[in-house]
């Protein structure tokens, strides 16, 4: 008799408490779907063997995630975005301020125009190799959520680390004020009014105010006005296109008599400073231009990186024919203003023009204010931020306003705080800083993915000597703050390396705010932090993680496994040896082992007929599987794989064309659960049925692309009464019964669950194969 605490779910999930004993929580074994209201991470390394589809489908047609440890989302509408669509998308989405406000600034730092020309090169380069990073993962882990799901797949342990650090970094950096800043100097220059430190910091925070408010009370319309200002900005890019052309190939003459100011000969490198960390600070911004390429992982990114590249060059070309190198080194982030003035005179130039550049920085602001605000609302949601269910509701005004919230305290901070003069490349600086560490962790995690996982399935491969480029170039611009700048820190200017204190004390606050949250606390508490699911009033589904465990008495039937029916208990050990005995070939397990469990289960039920739906091989570790399948380890947590209507829909689903017939009579759902090796650890328990009412069940929605699912979690009631066999050879079976349309008083079905006993963690790990079938009963009735 082992007594052990049993993770029971009051809800569909709820909190657990234990004082460092094991937990029993495993996750349905219904092959993952799209979307489910109780979805979780496990500690395990697993993966899954599909049933009747290929290695990354299951029975139900499409997998939620190649592996449980991560928690992706996938429309049910499916994509239907077309190429062109996605390629406006993208460039319209890399292609912003940047271009209009960095490349002034960058060659004020850098001293020549060769070297800031380079560093555009250079960006768009690293650009590329990072771009190869994202669309290898992409392919490989087809999910939306982008870095965030590649850091959670690829550093597991310590468990919650990678996610919560990601998510510090998208609320504490994701700010919109660089926009912002842009939005008040070229407003300012339109109008003619001497630009401040007050009215460019109030110009801007006014307008971080105003959009805040709009999206947060006035959703409709806040979409309406930044759609409106997305169309200049596109208009507005066109016509750069052709002011950069025409500046580039016809020269014109301008105010000073002069057709082309750009530096010759010796002149293209004068003045060049070569120091690291000029050259760091410098390339943050180049990245800064070419950032959302990873929005679309495919050909549509490659095409809108060599537009945008292209563009980029082209435009500084003309900037510097245009402007003479003096002036472009004094304009700070007004370089397009005094472009437009000197091309088209001063009042289209000086006035119409510039207010066109602040009018696409204020709609740039409402697109990523919105789009940050859902991603705070989403990070809240999953449990991320303290007040998750106030922060993630969209009450009032059925609007992410708690999201706003989060992304304009930031926000307001950045643009108040440093001086004006350097706001706009300190904001920059200290975005691009970190974004370094991410780069290194995926790039770095890539190469090990592809030692440790080989057998994960890559239709695109990155060029190794990029992905080592990404890492040595992250590293050295993580160590760029150790090169100080010639001639060291200047009267009224931040301190050179303030942009890497403030990125690193990011970085180092999300580690310990996940070390509190995660480690410090439940070890106080005596708890163990887990996922809960809870819908709030408005629809809004939140991903809580608090948890309780509740002490279980699990009895050992060996000796007496005979006792035992399915009709009578819900589950029987059963005396089986199988011919197949590796499971290692999923064709030889579906041509053989299918045929010799059908058999098996009409010698034991006497069904008149049995369909095989799909399998799951649970084995650990991962890395020791065979190329190109999916393996899946034990996970803890106390489940039934079907609700009532959920199993009865499966006969529809899988056999349509038979379904009005064989509903007439009994219909079962049987697990045939079978050890691979003799098992020592992580057994499979079982709670009587019996002892287990109905209004222990809760009903977890599961949402396919086809159809939905649902399963039930288990409430704790002390009166289960759970057993299991200890040491289950090859040559034995379990078989679980999860549904039963008969209705004269047997078993209907059983919770069941993995469960850790002490002193087995230096076990072999155990591996099984359980295969699901429906089994009809075509003569008997339901009563």
């Amino acid at each position: 008799m082992q007594h052990h605490p049993v993770a029971l779910e009051p809800n569909a999930r709820q909190q657990r408490r234990s004082n460092n004993t094991c937990t029993l929580n495993m996750p349905p074994d219904e092959q993952e779907p799209l979307l489910s209201r109780s979805a979780s991470p496990t500690d395990s390394n697993k993966t899954f063997v599909s049933g009747d589809e290929s290695s990354t489908t299951v029975g139900e047609g499409t997998t939620r995630s190649i592996e449980d440890d991560v928690l992706p989302e996938t429309s049910t509408l499916g994509r239907t975005i077309n190429w062109p669509s996605a390629y406006i998308l993208v460039i319209s989405r890399v292609i912003g301020s940047g271009i209009f406000a960095t490349p002034g600034v960058i060659v004020k730092s850098v001293g020549s125009v060769g070297l800031s020309l380079t560093l555009w090169v250079v960006g768009a380069i690293i650009a590329a190799c990072g771009l190869a990073v994202g669309l290898e993962y992409g392919c490989m882990l087809p999910r939306s959520g982008g870095e965030k799901v590649y850091l959670e797949f690829t550093y597991r342990k310590p468990r919650f680390l990678a996610s919560t650090m990601v998510a510090t970094q998208a609320v504490l950096l994701g700010f919109t004020a660089s926009n912002c800043i842009v939005f008040a100097q070229y407003t300012l220059y339109a109008f003619d009014i001497e630009a401040t430190d007050f009215l460019r910091k109030s110009l801007a925070v006014g307008l971080l105010t105003v959009i805040t408010i709009i999206h947060g009370c006035f959703r409709t319309a806040g979409i309406r006005i930044q759609n409106f200002l997305g169309w200049i900005k596109v208009g507005l890019v066109v016509f750069m296109i052709f002011a950069g052309l025409f500046a580039v190939a016809l020269r014109p003459q301008g105010p000073d008599g002069k057709r082309s100011h750009f530096p010759t000969g010796p002149d293209l490198w004068k003045d060049t400073d070569w120091s690291w960390g000029i050259i760091s600070t410098s390339l943050f911004k180049v990245f800064y231009s070419f950032a959302g390429l990873n929005n679309v992982n495919n050909s549509v990114s490659i095409t809108a990186l060599v537009t945008a590249c292209i563009l980029y060059l082209l435009i500084n070309v003309a900037y510097f024919t245009v402007v003479p190198l003096d002036e472009v080194k004094d304009s700070g982030e007004l370089i397009a203003a005094l472009f437009f003035e000197k091309v088209f005179g001063a009042r289209v130039g000086k006035t119409l023009l510039p207010l066109a550049v602040a009018l696409s920085g204020a709609g740039n602001v409402m697109v990523v204010t919105f789009a940050l605000a859902r991603l705070n609302q989403e990070i809240a949601r999953q449990g991320f931020l303290p007040y998750s269910k106030i922060l993630a509701s969209s009450h009032p005004f059925n609007a992410p306003l708690g999201g706003l919230i989060v992304h304009y305290i930031p926000s307001l901070l950045v643009i108040a705080l440093p001086p004006s003069s350097e706001v706009y490349s300190f904001i920059l600086e200290v975005e691009g800083y970190p974004g370094q560490v991410f780069a290194l962790a995926t790039s770095a995690g890539l190469l090990w993915l592809r030692y440790k996982r080989p057998d994960l399935k890559r239709p695109f491969r990155a060029w190794r000597a990029a992905v080592v480029l990404r890492v040595v170039l992250s590293v050295s611009l993580l160590a760029a703050p150790f090169f100080p700048p010639k001639g060291g820190r200047k009267k009224g200017e931040l301190w050179y390396a303030t942009y890497a204190v403030v990125g690193i004390s990011v970085i180092i606050f999300g580690f310990l705010y996940w070390y509190v949250w995660i480690k410090l606390i439940p070890r106080w508490k005596g708890y163990r932090v887990e996922e809960e699911t809870s819908v709030l009033d408005d629809g809004t589904t939140t991903y809580d993680r608090p948890f309780e465990v509740h002490p279980a008495t699990i009895r050992d039937v060996r000796g007496s496994e005979n006792k035992y029916t399915l009709d009578g208990n819900g589950f029987q050990f059963h005396r089986n040896s199988a011919q197949e005995k590796d499971f290692l070939d999923d064709e030889k397990i579906k041509s053989g082992y299918y045929a010799e469990t059908e058999q098996l289960l009409k010698d034991v039920t006497g069904a008149s007929r049995v369909f095989i739906f799909d399998h799951t091989i649970r084995r650990q570790p991962p890395g020791l599987a065979a190329a190109g399948r999916n393996l899946r380890g034990p996970v803890q947590r106390v489940h039934i794989d079907q609700s009532y209507s959920a199993a009865l829909s499966r006969v529809p689903h899988h056999l349509p064309e038979d379904a009005e017939k064989i509903l007439k009579g009994r219909v079962q759902i049987i697990n045939v659960w079978r050890p691979i090796k003799t098992v020592q650890r992580d057994p499979l328990a079982v709670a009587e049925a019996s002892s287990v009412d109905d209004g222990s069940l809760v009903v977890t929605e599961l949402i396919y692309p086809n159809r939905r699912g649902e399963t039930y979690a288990v409430k704790h009631d002390a009166g289960h009464r759970w057993f299991y066999k200890s040491g289950l050879t090859p040559d034995e079976v379990l078989l679980i019964k999860c549904f039963d349309s008969k209705l004269d008083g047997r078993a209907r079905r059983v919770p069941h669950t993995a469960f850790h006993v002490p002193g087995t963690e230096d076990k072999e790990g155990r591996e099984s194969i359980e295969v699901r079938a429906l089994v009809f009963h075509e003569d008997d009735t339901l009563e």
